[in-house]
C-alpha cells in the first residue's frame, strides 16, 4: 500500500497515540521458573524473601519512562511497570480521589497557569541521591524534548509547558502557556511525567545512555541489571520512601505466545499476570476455578471498546443506518457470551464515573424490530431477494476492518456481523496489523471499524482532544468535531478555560452530540483481570489499572 509522505508522518504520531491507548491490551508474556538471584534467600528484616516471576510479550530497550517509537521499536518497553519505578507528582487515591504521591501539597494561579508543588522530604532515588526540585523541574522540561515528533502523542499537557523552576530545595513551579483543566490528572501518568534523577539527563534535556541499563526513579523497584533480551530481574529499592511492598524482587521474561503464557502460570513458571488482551474469558473462568489459583477482576473501568462508522461513506453518513446498526446490538451478549462476564455493557461513550461524563444521554437498546422499522421506514428495501437491503441502486455492504489483536476481538466482529445481517446490512470482516489497519483507517477504507478509547488517566480529556481534526491523530474520532456547535472552538475552549462550570457544560454538549447523532456505538467498558497462583493472595489494582503495580501484589504468609 502507497502512502505519501503526510499519511507516513501521521502514521508515526499515531503509533504513539496508540501505545498510549492499548497500555491495558498488551500485558503479559510467558516465564520460566526463575528462584531469587543466588538461591534461596531472605529479605532485610530475615523473613523468607518474596520473589514472583511475571510475563510479558517483549524486552526492555531503555528504562527512562518517556517512551516512543524511537526509543522502544520492539514493543511498548517498560510502559506497563512504571509505577513500580517511578513516581508522579500526584496520583489518584483507592477513592478515586486525587491525591498527592512525591507532591505532599500543591496549589494553582488564579489564571490556571502556574502550578506550584511542595516535594516530599527525604526522599531519595534508587542511586541513593537525594530528590529535589531541580530534578522534578528538569524531569517535567524533558519530557517534550524526548518525545520529540510524538509530543502531544500522550496528552495535550506536553505541548504546552512553558517552563518548570525550581524555586527553592522542595518547591517546584510548573509554567504553563494556557490554563489546561486535565493538567493535575495528566500529571498522574508514569509515561511521560515520572519523575527521574535530573543528573540522568543531558545538557539539552535528552536522557542519557545510562538509561538503557539503570532505572532511576524513586519508586519501590529497580532495575537489577541482568536483562539479557529473554529475562530481567528487578530488586526492591532500599532507599524506597514509602511502605515496604510484600514482594522483594522479581523477575519477567519474554515469551510471545499468549497460550504459552497461561500454560507457564499452570506449570508453575509463572506466578502472576495481567492483562486482558492477553488472557481470554476462557482462561479467566478456568484458573479462577482451579484449586491453588485466584484470579481477580477491577471494579472499574478502564477503555471504552466501540463500533466507528466511516461518516464520509455515503451509508453509514446517514444517521438512520447508524441508529438502526445500533439497535442490532445485542451488548449483553457480546460481554456475557464472548468475554464471559469479565467486561460490562456500555451504553455511553465514556463510563459516567469518568470525570465531567456523568452526564444523562440518549442510549440505543437491542431491538431488531426496531431497526428493521426504522431502514423500511427510510426506504431501505431488499429488491433482488438476496438479504441485502438497498437504496438508490447502492446495496448497504461495506468493509468490516479491525486489528488484529485478540480471538475474542475476531468472534466480536464475526458477531457483530451476523446480527447486522438481520437488518439486511452485509459487512465484510477485514482484519490487519495495527500500522496496516490505520492506512486502510486514514485512507477511508472502510465502512465500520471496532476501536477504543485510550483508557485509564488518559481518557476523557486527550479523546475530546482528539476532536479537533487539526490537532488529531485518531481519524475515528476527529469526525465528531465537525457535528460540534461552534466546531473545533468548542474543543479549544474547553481546553483553555478555567470555569468548572463551563467545562462540564461543554462536556455535556460533546457527549450528547456524539449521542444524538449515534457517531459512535458504545460496545463494552473493559475491566482489567489479573491470575496468580498461591504464592499470591490477592491484587490491589492502581487507580489506572493499565498498569502493573508490584507493590500491589499481596504476598500469601
Amino acid at each position: 500500500m502507497k502512502m505519501n509522505m503526510k499519511t507516513k508522518m501521521r502514521m508515526k504520531r499515531w503509533l504513539a497515540v496508540v501505545l498510549s491507548g492499548v497500555l491495558v491490551f498488551s500485558l503479559a508474556a510467558c516465564s520460566q521458573d526463575v528462584s531469587h538471584q543466588g538461591g534461596s534467600q531472605t529479605s532485610g528484616s530475615g523473613e523468607q524473601a518474596v520473589h514472583l516471576n511475571l510475563p510479558e510479550s517483549w524486552g526492555f530497550e531503555s528504562f527512562y519512562p518517556v517512551i516512543t517509537p524511537a526509543n522502544s521499536s520492539s514493543g511498548y518497553g517498560i510502559t506497563y511497570y512504571l509505577t513500580s519505578f517511578y513516581d508522579t507528582l500526584v496520583t489518584y487515591d483507592e477513592k478515586g480521589e486525587l491525591a498527592g504521591l512525591l507532591a505532599e501539597e500543591w496549589s494553582v494561579s488564579t489564571d490556571g497557569k502556574v502550578y506550584t508543588f511542595k516535594l516530599r522530604e527525604g526522599v531519595k532515588f534508587s542511586d541513593g541521591t537525594p530528590l529535589t526540585a531541580e530534578d522534578a523541574a528538569r524531569s517535567l522540561l524533558a519530557v517534550p524534548v524526548n518525545l520529540g515528533q510524538y509530543n502531544g502523542g500522550y496528552g495535550k499537557l506536553s505541548t504546552i509547558i512553558a517552563d518548570a523552576v525550581a524555586k527553592d530545595d522542595h518547591t517546584v513551579e510548573l509554567h504553563l502557556t494556557q490554563p489546561y483543566y486535565s493538567t493535575l490528572r495528566d500529571l498522574c501518568l508514569a509515561n511521560p511525567f515520572a519523575i527521574v534523577s535530573s543528573e540522568q539527563l543531558n545538557g539539552d534535556l535528552t536522557a542519557k545512555i545510562s538509561f538503557n541499563t539503570v532505572s532511576y526513579g524513586t519508586g519501590p523497584y529497580m532495575y537489577g541489571g541482568d536483562g539479557d533480551g529473554k529475562k530481567y530481574t528487578f530488586v526492591r529499592n532500599p532507599h524506597y520512601w514509602g511502605e515496604r511492598p510484600d514482594v522483594d524482587s522479581f523477575t519477567i521474561k519474554v515469551i510471545a505466545d499468549n497460550d504459552a503464557k497461561v500454560l507457564a502460570l499452570k506449570n508453575g513458571e509463572l506466578d502472576f499476570m495481567s492483562g486482558i488482551a492477553k488472557v481470554s474469558s476462557e482462561s479467566y473462568q478456568e484458573m479462577k476455578n482451579t484449586k491453588g489459583f485466584g484470579a481477580a477482576v477491577d471494579k472499574a473501568p478502564t477503555q471504552t471498546y466501540y463500533l466507528g462508522y466511516n461518516l464520509k461513506n455515503p451509508l453509514f453518513a446517514e444517521q438512520v443506518v447508524r441508529e438502526a446498526m445500533a439497535a442490532a446490538i445485542d451488548k449483553g451478549n457480546i460481554v456475557e457470551g464472548i468475554f464471559g462476564g469479565i467486561h460490562e455493557q456500555a451504553d455511553t461513550f465514556f463510563a459516567q464515573s469518568l470525570p465531567y461524563c456523568d452526564v444523562e444521554q440518549t442510549t440505543y437498546e437491542f431491538d431488531l424490530a426496531k431497526a428493521n422499522r426504522l431502514l423500511d421506514d427510510a426506504g431501505y428495501v431488499d429488491k433482488d431477494g438476496d438479504g441485502i437491503r438497498e437504496i438508490n441502486g447502492t446495496r448497504l455492504a461495506a468493509e468490516f476492518v479491525y486489528q488484529t489483536e485478540s480471538v475474542a476481538n475476531n468472534d466480536m466482529v464475526v458477531y457483530l456481523c451476523d446480527q447486522f445481517k438481520k437488518i439486511g446490512v452485509e459487512l465484510t470482516p477485514k482484519s490487519a496489523p495495527m500500522m496496516e489497519w490505520y492506512a486502510m483507517i486514514t485512507g477511508g477504507q472502510y465502512g465500520v471499524t471496532v476501536f477504543k478509547t485510550q483508557g485509564g488517566y488518559y481518557d476523557p480529556a486527550n479523546i475530546v482532544s482528539a476532536m479537533n481534526p487539526s490537532q488529531s491523530m485518531d481519524p475515528i474520532i476527529m469526525q465528531a468535531g465537525g457535528f460540534l456547535p461552534d466546531g473545533v472552538n468548542l474543543i479549544n475552549e474547553v481546553n483553555s478555560t478555567t470555569d468548572e462550570a463551563r467545562i462540564e457544560e461543554i462536556y455535556a454538549t460533546i457527549l450528547n452530540t456524539i449521542a444524538d447523532n449515534c457517531l459512535m456505538t458504545p460496545l463494552y467498558y473493559t475491566h482489567q483481570v489479573a491470575l496468580y497462583n498461591d504464592k499470591v493472595a490477592g491484587y490491589d489494582f492502581p487507580g489506572d489499572a493499565s498498569f502493573t503495580s508490584i507493590q500491589n501484589i499481596k504476598a500469601a504468609k
